[in-house]
């Protein structure tokens, strides 16, 4: 069984378009087992009014994570983790800029590998403008030079991975630096990383929470900067 996790942050917006596509996807995939974990994040807004509400938390096709106080997007992601069941585990946005079907095409393509090595799964962004690639190619760029580690579009979604993966996550970090964490865990443990892309949408509705225009994307370097320096620093990583 798939678990995929989708945390949520003041997605009201986007829950409608989120939901109808999950139904779709339910439908198509119904010879799959297929677990959705939806993960309110501590949403000062109706998200979770709308979650519960819906036909598919009423008739039980999704489950709900509440977390009360947002701590961080890597918190809200781990607490899906921990309550998942599947033999493989998942994650995307509820942003709606992957399509929650490209997560269980990739997972089909890729399960022969996931069963028979020891690797993790990731998106490749296609169909994303240059301001967006020099970012990500800075974050790679700062990986390299800190760990000499080779990264490619960090933060792409989803990211899929076996069971037995997630006692390697119990120290991740809490913030927008879970996945640059989670990859570098893999690279460390010596798990391969297998790309499969994947297109990248416009945000459906709604504001963007890690590095939507130019002022967050530099918050967010600093900050995920700050961390691979601790990071590195950090004895038992090294």
């Amino acid at each position: 069984m798939l678990s995929l996790i989708i945390p949520c942050f003041n997605e009201e917006k986007n829950l409608e378009k989120l939901f109808r596509n999950i139904s779709l996807l339910l439908k198509d995939y119904s010879n799959e087992q297929v677990e959705i974990l939806i993960v309110d994040n501590g949403s000062t807004d109706k998200s979770n009014e709308y979650i519960k509400d819906s036909d598919l938390y009423l008739a039980k096709k999704i489950k709900l994570i509440e977390i009360k106080n947002n701590i961080g997007y890597g918190n809200g992601i781990y607490e899906g983790i921990m309550a998942s069941k599947g033999d493989y585990v998942a994650w995307c946005h509820a942003d709606l800029q992957i399509d929650p079907h490209d997560v269980l095409k990739i997972f089909l393509k890729s399960k022969q590998k996931l069963l028979s090595e020891n690797c993790v799964i990731k998106g490749k962004r296609t169909n994303r403008d240059l301001f967006d690639h020099f970012f990500t190619f800075g974050m790679s760029f700062l990986t390299f030079c800190l760990f000499q580690v080779k990264l490619n579009d960090i933060n792409s979604q989803p990211k899929i991975f076996k069971r037995n993966f997630i006692n390697k996550l119990k120290e991740s970090p809490k913030d927008f630096s879970f996945d640059l964490y989670f990859l570098l865990v893999a690279k460390k443990k010596k798990f391969k990383i297998y790309e499969y892309p994947v297109v990248w949408k416009k945000r459906y509705a709604g504001e963007a929470k890690g590095g939507g225009s130019i002022g967050l994307k530099i918050k967010f370097t600093m900050r995920t900067l700050k961390f691979m320096i601790k990071l590195m620093k950090n004895q038992k990583w090294n």
